[in-house]
């Protein structure tokens, strides 16, 4: 659980106004002081995350967020990042008091969830109870139950996912922790992969996979990237027998093998030199095409990549990263994909860039927007940012179906999943 990349998790958020008990709550839920918790209002700022697992769910990450009713000198800025939290998550919790009634910033935050179609679990927070176990029957459960409360959320909105527990501001009852814990291991998450994974369809017991991972200056000291680890775990995981080379290796170990590999996989920076170096019978992709079908959207990215012959001198291109790294003399998103597309002949394009967490909201300016594959990010905001393009009707593809296309090789390399394309409508 521990080894469990980020982006693969499921995340939840926790909201509600300023001092409703979110941070206590979490704190309880992870049983460690994950968030600061303080009397006085607007004590959390930024987000604050911890990774644990919630059973039947799995791994996960819980996020605490600012009150969406702070009114500080920064609470305007800390409300926005708190609606960014919205855009990646996967379940929310949404913490109420049941000493307050719900006011319009809580309605339209809910609403706000339930038009993102994030499942939301209600959690009403008992202030100031002296003895809840004597304030409250139990249920036939042993669980505690007040219809008052209950009746309390009869206004709120249609939800697409609503629980409700009634919990205490010391939150020390170990029942109270296991309630939350089964709540949220009965909700289903929102976009996450599911049984899916990158090799499904693609990998059976025995069959030779080929990785090709060039080691150059971008590739990080001491360590394989996280695609490409993935990749040999789950060959692993079919019984596959995972072979691994750098680019210049390759036809050696191709001529070492008594029978071919079912398929080669490449970093997409090596696609063409790989594309040459492997036999045509030999199916090839890269690891970002794989993350990209991974993701769920292969189909919108390769349909993205057409808009290249489109491009006149000016246009406007979003080179996007999902992460955060040191620019390298050869990085990929800032010097080799621009040079690839002047080769190609578009040398007066307007090339913007953003990483990490940045993505803008209006995207409908650029003529075109390039993504990594986005190993760092949650299929949730993977598919937002897709989606994002395709209702404004801006052509979007990622980095490995961009290459293969630039390099002339786009049919080769995306034909292990031409059967699975046709059937989602796709025309080559």
């Amino acid at each position: 659980m521990e080894q469990t990349p980020k982006a693969n998790r499921v995340h939840i958020g926790f909201f509600g106004r300023c001092n409703a008990g979110k941070s206590t709550l979490i704190n309880m839920l992870t049983d460690q002081p994950v968030s600061l918790v303080s009397e006085v209002a607007g004590t959390t700022t930024d987000p604050v995350s911890k990774s644990m697992e919630i059973l039947p769910l799995g791994p996960v990450v819980i996020t605490d967020t600012a009150g969406i009713d702070d009114t500080s000198e920064l609470g305007a800025l800390r409300i926005e990042k708190s609606e960014e939290v919205i855009k990646k998550i996967n379940l929310a919790v949404y913490v109420l008091r049941d000493d307050e009634a719900p006011t319009a910033d809580d309605m339209m935050w809910l609403n706000k969830l339930k038009q993102n179609n994030v499942p939301i679990a209600l959690f009403i927070n008992e202030i100031n109870s002296s003895d809840s176990e004597s304030a409250h029957d139990n249920d036939s459960n042993g669980n505690k139950s007040n219809d008052t409360n209950l009746n309390y959320v009869d206004g709120y909105p249609d939800l697409s996912a609503v629980a409700t527990v009634v919990g205490s501001t010391d939150f020390t009852s170990n029942r109270d922790r296991l309630t939350l814990l089964d709540l949220l291991g009965g909700l289903t998450p929102l976009d996450v992969e599911g049984e899916q994974s990158l090799l499904q369809g693609l990998v059976e017991p025995g069959d030779t996979i080929i990785l090709v991972c060039p080691i150059d200056s971008a590739a990080p000291k001491g360590r394989l990237i996280l695609p490409q680890v993935q990749t040999i775990r789950e060959i692993l995981d079919h019984k596959g027998l995972a072979l691994v080379c750098q680019t210049e290796e390759l036809p050696t170990m191709l001529s070492k093998l008594s029978q071919k590999p079912k398929l080669v996989i490449t970093d997409s920076q090596a696609f063409e030199a790989v594309n040459a170096l492997t036999p045509a019978d030999i199916p090839l992709t890269s690891f970002s095409i794989l993350m990209a079908r991974f993701k769920g959207k292969l189909q919108d990215l390769v349909t993205g990549v057409k808009a290249l012959n489109n491009l006149k001198p000016g246009a406007r291109v979003l080179i996007s990263e999902g992460c955060t790294h040191r620019r390298q003399c050869d990085d990929i998103g800032t010097v080799k994909i621009p040079m690839w597309l002047k080769k190609k002949g578009h040398t007066d394009l307007q090339l913007e860039f953003t990483s990490g967490g940045a993505f803008p909201k209006d995207v409908s300016g650029y003529d075109l927007i390039i993504h990594c594959g986005a190993c760092m990010l949650t299929r949730r905001e993977v598919l937002r940012r897709i989606d994002c393009a395709v209702v404004q009707g801006t052509p979007i593809v990622n980095y490995g179906v961009l290459i293969a296309s630039l390099h002339g090789i786009l049919e080769r390399a995306i034909s292990p999943f031409m059967d699975e394309l046709d059937r989602k409508g796709f025309e080559c």
